[in-house]
């Protein structure tokens, strides 16, 4: 049995529909569907009535409750546990971000703050899936801090987010860009081949509503879940994608990719880029990061801090 099927049997239970427990957990409905037909046949009975709206329990159903429940927590306090175990010493700071902050943007903020990070254990997770998890991870002590776009999708709700404080890290511009060669061998009138992120990764939930109301001449040909992918078919020429500046900079400044529509101001999206924090983090390696964040900030990345 997948544990991660314990929270979908919660989360459709208290939703009464697969559609939305399905956007909750940040899967397909297809898939959602398919891990609790397998939580079903791993108990050996239903445990929902598809006949019902909204959907409900059934008798069966009803009684698994509690051992869910009992499974969940259990889960919960082993984690908090061998959290502190894995921190190898003190001087660890659990970091979270998207896959293109890992890549790209924190190896040049860790290097302008060289002096204020020096004897701290840097240990970087690059996954945001499931952003209301990562929040709870910070308040319950299993992850220290986040970086994350400041925008709809990716905020703290407004459950938790009088436990969490923010620094504004920089402004950030996702664009849209092709390569040159591309760009000489289009042919008038044609649409451009377009290269789009995946459904339920937060840049597709950015970009497409752009790109669905934009007057762009565009046909997609390609998605995937990683910024570096879309950057590397768009380099060799296989169509335009929106990137982040900061995973663009060397392309860009190599001619490898060159700005698509520049007369389309419209198409340009700027977002500011967050780190959050638990205000109730007490370890002394979370506010030394925190203090020199807040230091090469103020000094290099034109960023001010509020909470």
């Amino acid at each position: 049995m997948d544990f991660k099927w314990l929270d979908d049997f919660m989360s459709l239970r208290e939703l009464g529909n697969f559609g939305a427990a399905a956007k909750a957990r940040h899967v397909t409905q297809s898939a959602f569907s398919r891990r609790i037909q397998a939580l079903e046949l791993w108990v050996g009975t239903p445990l929902f009535d598809r006949t019902s709206y909204p959907i409900t329990l059934t008798e069966h159903g009803e009684k698994f409750v509690p051992y869910v429940e009992n499974l969940l927590e259990q889960i919960k306090v082993t984690k908090e546990d061998f959290a502190q175990v894995s921190l190898k010493t003190d001087n660890t700071v659990r970091i979270v971000s998207l896959h293109s902050f890992a890549v790209n943007l924190l190896p040049n903020l860790f290097r302008q703050g060289s002096g204020q990070f020096k004897t701290l254990n840097l240990a970087i997770n690059p996954s945001v899936q499931g952003i209301d998890n990562h929040f709870q991870a910070l308040i319950d002590g299993s992850s220290d801090i986040l970086f994350a776009y400041n925008t709809q999708g990716m905020r703290p709700s407004f459950l938790i987010e009088d436990k969490v404080e923010k620094l504004l890290v920089s402004q950030e511009e996702i664009i849209p860009v092709i390569s040159p060669r591309l760009l000489e061998q289009h042919a008038s009138g044609e649409d451009y081949p377009y290269l789009a992120y995946s459904e339920h990764t937060f840049l597709h939930n950015v970009v497409a509503p752009l790109v669905d109301k934009s007057r762009c001449p565009l046909n997609q040909v390609f998605e995937t879940t990683l910024t570096e992918s879309l950057i590397k078919m768009a380099v060799n020429g296989y169509g335009v994608a929106w990137a982040p500046r900061h995973a663009i900079d060397a392309e860009l400044s190599a001619g490898l990719l060159v700005r698509a529509f520049p007369e389309m101001t419209e198409l340009l999206i700027i977002l500011d880029i967050v780190c959050y924090r638990a205000k109730e983090a007490n370890r002394q390696s979370v506010s030394q990061f925190w203090r020199g964040l807040s230091e090469v900030v103020e000094s290099s990345f034109y960023g001010e801090k509020y909470h």
